[in-house]
């Protein structure tokens, strides 16, 4: 499609089609209220003790990176009465709003890489962790390692893409695994190849 539109409005949009196709109708008062809850949402239970153990750990600088806009995700970040306690454990939030495309095209993992300071040669040392296959597809394909978070146990069944690329890197039952998976990944790395992570 090549368009991009506010990931608010599509948001609402996607809301209202949902309500239409289960022929519910609310008021805009109260779709603007459902809307306004997106600031809080609550967080699965991995989720605390992920950021806790994050903050702990020298060496790694966590991001949030979203396709929502910096508005959407700054509020959910600093808001939510889950997430908000954690919100220092992000150095920043990186959006696709001025790259104007969504995850997963290619120019929005070279955004976040820039937002970190990182060249595109430098992009393999970075890592991206998500629950949407999509998203760690998108990110191996620009060649950043990848967690996907498989919370409900079935195993990695996309295939968009073959190969290593098309696959993540490390998978996790939950964000409280991702650090000790990340570190393992970098000790194996570094020591088959003499280098440091």
């Amino acid at each position: 499609m090549n368009q991009y539109e506010d990931f608010s409005v599509l948001t609402q949009r996607s809301l209202k089609h949902a309500l239409a196709e289960s022929s519910v109708s609310l008021e805009e008062k109260e779709i603007d209220a459902l809307m306004e809850a997106y600031d809080s949402l609550s967080i699965f239970p991995d989720v605390a003790k992920g950021l806790s153990k994050l903050a702990e750990t020298p060496g790694i600088t966590a991001v949030v990176f979203s396709n929502g806009t910096h508005s959407m995700v700054s509020n959910s970040v600093n808001k939510s009465p889950d997430l908000s306690p954690h919100a220092k454990v992000f150095d920043q939030i990186v959006v696709v709003e001025e790259v104007k495309k969504f995850k997963p095209a290619p120019e929005v993992y070279e955004h976040l890489a820039r937002k970190v300071g990182k060249e595109k040669s430098e992009m393999g040392w970075m890592w991206l962790v998500s629950g949407n296959p999509f998203d760690v597809v998108g990110a191996r394909a620009m060649g950043m390692q990848a967690a996907w978070v498989d919370r409900s146990g079935n195993g990695w069944q996309d295939e968009l893409a073959g190969g290593e690329r098309g696959r993540p890197t490390v998978i996790v039952k939950g964000l409280d695994e991702v650090v000790d998976a990340v570190q393992k990944h970098a000790e194996k790395y570094q020591g088959s190849s003499g280098q440091k992570w």
